[in-house]
């Protein structure tokens, strides 16, 4: 009678490409316990018929299987799942396949977005979709309150509503004013979500509809320029036979937020316009912005 070949846990580990640390693991939730365990030098031994058992908890675990779920089927004296439980990991998986799909579309959102607005021109003609909202308006202050205004009140109420927000967030702000102010100034703060959710005391939700036409200008630096871009969008309006037709927007890709370097900083000035039809002038093509 041959006796049967008794591994090492240091062997065993290495015939069966996985840790000493996993093996380890795996007897103390009583997954795998070594076939012997010397009771004087304490050493654990394996044979190799554990290897084909070692070999199906991987397995199990690759599938999505816990480590507990796997413990229970072994305790119930089977090395394989029911049918009811391989369906119900089929449709958990099936969920996570549908979630990933959602990352992958809202990341390629994300990276036509960026790769639009590297590469948009200074002055553009584009046309603003119909989107949905949750919009913040209220009277600053001073000019300088809205950053610690989003920081402090907007997007901690977001986060409590719980709303999803579009990618890439970029926020716009509008201007209900006559004149340009420096101080209490009616301002609207919105930024762009999935769906409507139910209006809170500081947030309402809303849809704006399309703008069909509007003359956007990229604006590179601090705030404190914004003024020379103005005139050149005005300018770019008188001179190509537009009128203003509603509030301008001014969308923060990168700002306070998320960029130290007030030189880095890009906000893009979008104003309504319509034209005359029957003035022909020579206008850059239109493009869809969100």
């Amino acid at each position: 009678m041959t006796n049967k070949v008794r591994l090492t846990i240091g062997e065993f580990s290495k015939f069966c490409r996985v840790t000493v640390k996993t093996l380890r693991h795996y007897e103390k939730l009583g997954l795998l316990v070594p076939n012997e365990v010397d009771k004087w030098t304490h050493y654990r031994y394996y044979d190799v018929g554990q290897m084909q058992q070692l070999n199906g908890i991987l397995r199990l675990k690759d599938l999505g299987f816990s480590l507990e779920e796997i413990r229970d089927l072994l305790d119930e004296g089977t090395h394989k799942p029911g049918i009811t439980q391989i369906r119900e990991k089929i449709r958990l998986v099936e969920a996570q396949l549908a979630q990933l799909q959602q990352k992958r579309d809202a990341l390629g959102k994300m990276a036509e977005n960026i790769e639009q607005i590297n590469s948009m021109e200074r002055i553009s003609i584009q046309r603003l979709p119909a989107i949905t909202v949750a919009s913040h308006r209220s009277v600053l202050r001073h000019r300088r309150d809205l950053g610690p205004l989003f920081n402090n009140v907007i997007s901690p109420e977001i986060q409590r509503i719980g709303c999803r927000r579009t990618l890439p967030i970029y926020g716009f702000r509008m201007e209900h004013e006559q004149e340009y102010k420096e101080e209490h100034i009616d301002t609207e703060y919105c930024l762009q979500v999935e769906e409507m959710y139910e209006d809170t005391k500081t947030i309402k939700f809303k849809q704006l509809p399309e703008v069909p036409m509007a003359v956007c200008l990229k604006h590179t630096g601090p705030y404190d320029t914004l003024h020379e871009s103005f005139m050149e969008v005005m300018r770019y309006i008188d001179s190509h036979g537009y009128k203003v037709s509603g509030l301008y927007r001014m969308q923060y890709v990168e700002g306070l937020h998320n960029q130290k370097n007030p030189e880095k900083w890009i906000t893009i000035i979008q104003v309504p316009v319509t034209k005359d039809v029957e003035t022909v002038y020579t206008v850059p093509n239109e493009t869809d912005y969100q």
